[in-house]
């Protein structure tokens, strides 16, 4: 039987029918959903080079009916399944999606079973590029046997381009992209797609960390909710579908949460007893393919709740989601080098912390602020915050952002907020660091002050100050701790990349042992570098002529080396000890010009000190002067604290005691 589409051939070429045949071969898979159908697989025929292809799609749903076929292949641009249910795909291709073929094959072949009145009926549909405006339909049968009803149609491909173009690895992030969201909604149904012999596995596209199954109950009623976080962008994401018990949609809507920017893609689908077709009712609104829930009075309340709770759910999941992702862009733009830079100390990283908390929660309010900035943009933005985050000005960067980007009044509060809580919490964190070294100093003074006698350099005190090298500053990296200079200068030119010929000094040059060696990780803004040696004694030894001695034999070895005594690099060599002999006094007066406690020799950029422990104390004292008197710590309060447990008769038993909890003790 012949029969004519209401459209001639002209008006198929300016109806806008797919010309991509990836979406074309999605649209027979849709309509084979659309009928009912449990499982709809997608297999080729015959082999490429040897015999002619085509490509079968078949399903398992309702089939065609004869007495339908006027309302469906006889009718363009209209649908029965989307006058009579919700549309689960986009309605770009309404009533014309069956036409898709014109792309890629010269014509298609359905053959249908469907049941009426308890009987199995089969026929076949045939239509052509050719006379695309006609189709014909064979002779109606009875099937007699077993065939489930159901729709397979075949495509002929005459070329082998487009064999390859639909093959499952061309094709997969397609099929991924379109029908992960509906497999996933028809989960309990066992719902299933089969392209070339693979069943789709769309749970690759959730994210499981992030995706949450959970209950909620209002007013009795108990409402199962899946929220879905997908890896990837897919269709109809950013929906909440509503359905019953038995998984049947009653309605659709957008979440409000649209973050395709940052591409957090989820779903929502809930399903609940109370979720029925009389207190649901289905709006179309404007021809678009957004739905809407609308409830009667009654059940106003109770899914008014459920509105709340889902967006409450799906809040913090993507707060997860953007946390996660300013982590990434934090990382990367560290590695591209548009961070800003921090000491390696304690003190340091505690200031990143403070920045990237910032940073990430700012990220988290408003990603648009770091949508597509470059590197140089980057840059000039996170270095101003990182100035005003270290300075009193600390609030107004509340006011820069809102000159980059509007926000609402409710980011605004929360950004204001979480200014203030990081700023309390850095405060917190900085009044632990120094009390923590304030309490270590305490303990130090025990022992080169109280208990000289029973302590010395490589048992006590060389342990103590290669774990707490702060004391010299905050800016300074260990090097090496009890090695040889031969050694030290050997790991200093790996870290510093730098070769310049072979080394020059002796033997006995190369075998002087250094008890600390500090470098700077970074050039200064001057374009210097310091490096520190220290020189450690017992507390009971004096710093003696043949001491300072000792310190000048190490500064010489290393001004003899080409590799290590440019003018940039700031060498200092310090000798610590309880006092100082006034031999070695008189040199401060040769040069007390420079106003630098303890410098007894200089010889260009190489700086030689001696010092006493009161000295090193008092140093520190004064470089942490100004946060000890902003967080009001009361120093001698705070040392009395670390080491009430430590007053007990001097020995060397206690000594050791008191050395190891220094160690144990993280480096702060």
């Amino acid at each position: 039987m012949e029969w004519q589409v209401a459209l001639n051939n002209t008006s198929f070429d300016r109806a806008g029918i797919t010309k991509d045949c990836k979406e074309a071969i999605c649209e027979y898979i849709w309509n084979g959903f659309e009928a009912g159908a449990t499982a709809v697989e997608v297999a080729f025929v015959g082999a490429p080079l040897k015999e002619a292809m085509s490509i079968k799609v078949k399903d398992d749903g309702r089939g065609v009916a004869f007495d339908t076929i006027a309302q469906t292949f006889g009718a363009f641009l209209s649908s029965l399944k989307n006058a009579s249910s919700i549309r689960i795909k986009s309605q770009a291709n309404k009533g014309k999606g069956r036409f898709s073929y014109l792309c890629f094959s010269p014509s298609a072949e359905w053959v249908t079973v469907y049941e009426r009145n308890g009987k199995k009926k089969r026929y076949i549909i045939s239509t052509s590029q050719v006379n695309r405006s006609e189709f014909s339909t064979s002779d109606i049968s009875d099937v007699v046997d077993t065939t489930p009803t159901g729709t397979t149609v075949e495509f002929p491909l005459g070329e082998a381009t487009i064999a390859r173009q639909l093959s499952f690895d061309s094709i997969r992030e397609k099929l991924l992209q379109e029908f992960s969201w509906f497999l996933y909604l028809n989960k309990s149904r066992n719902v299933a797609l089969t392209y070339d012999g693979k069943t789709l596995d769309y749970t690759k596209y959730i994210d499981e960390e992030l995706s949450a199954d959970i209950t909620i109950e209002i007013s009795g009623e108990k409402f199962v909710v899946n929220l879905i976080v997908w890896k990837n962008n897919i269709d109809n994401s950013s929906k909440v579908y509503y359905l019953s018990e038995n998984g049947e949609i009653h309605a659709a809507r957008n979440t409000g949460f649209n973050k395709n920017t940052v591409g957090f893609f989820h779903n929502v689908f809930v399903a609940s007893s109370y979720i029925t077709s009389e207190n649901a009712i289905l709006l179309q609104d404007n021809n678009t393919t957004q739905t809407h829930l609308e409830y009667l009075d009654e059940n106003r309340s109770v899914f008014g709740e459920l509105q709340k709770e889902i967006s409450a759910q799906i809040q913090e999941k993507m707060k997860a989601f953007l946390v996660r992702r300013a982590d990434k862009n934090l990382a990367e733009m560290e590695k591209r080098g548009a961070l800003p830079r921090f000491s390696q100390d304690e003190y340091g990283q505690l200031r990143k912390r403070d920045f990237e908390t910032v940073t990430r929660e700012l990220y988290c309010v408003e990603p648009r602020i770091f949508f597509k900035l470059n590197d140089q943009q980057a840059r000039a933005l996170l270095g101003f915050m990182n100035l005003l985050l270290s300075s009193e000005e600390r609030e107004n960067i509340l006011n820069i952002v809102e000159q980059i980007v509007a926000l609402t009044a409710e980011q605004r509060d929360r950004f204001a907020t979480i200014l203030q809580t990081t700023k309390l919490q850095f405060i917190v964190d900085a009044v632990g660091i120094i009390e923590k070294r304030i309490g270590i100093i305490a303990q130090l003074k025990q022992i080169v002050f109280d208990m000289a006698k029973f302590a010395n350099e490589r048992d006590h005190l060389q342990k103590i100050i290669e774990q707490h090298f702060w004391l010299f500053g905050e800016q300074y990296h260990l090097l090496s701790a009890d090695k040889t200079l031969g050694r030290s200068l050997a790991e200093f030119e790996k870290i510093t990349e730098v070769s310049i010929g072979d080394a020059t000094m002796c033997k006995n040059e190369a075998s002087q042992r250094a008890d600390i060696f500090l470098y700077t990780a970074r050039v200064q803004e001057d374009s210097t570098s310091e490096m520190i040696i220290v020189e450690l004694k017992a507390p009971s030894v004096r710093l003696t002529e043949a001491v300072f001695a000792q310190v000048v034999r190490y500064a010489n070895t290393i001004r003899k080396e080409k590799r290590f005594n440019g003018a940039n690099r700031i060498w200092r060599f310090y000798a610590i000890c309880a006092a100082i002999d006034d031999d070695v006094k008189t040199k401060f007066d040769n040069f007390k010009q420079y106003g630098r406690l303890g410098l007894a020799n200089k010889i260009e950029n190489f700086e030689i000190y001696a010092l006493t422990w009161d000295d090193v104390f008092q140093v520190f004292e004064v470089r942490h002067n100004f946060l000890l008197s902003k967080l009001q710590i009361d120093l001698s309060q705070a040392s009395a604290s670390r080491s009430e447990s430590t007053i007990q008769s001097p020995s060397r038993t206690l000594v050791n005691q008191i050395t190891e909890s220094m160690v144990d003790t993280d480096a702060q």
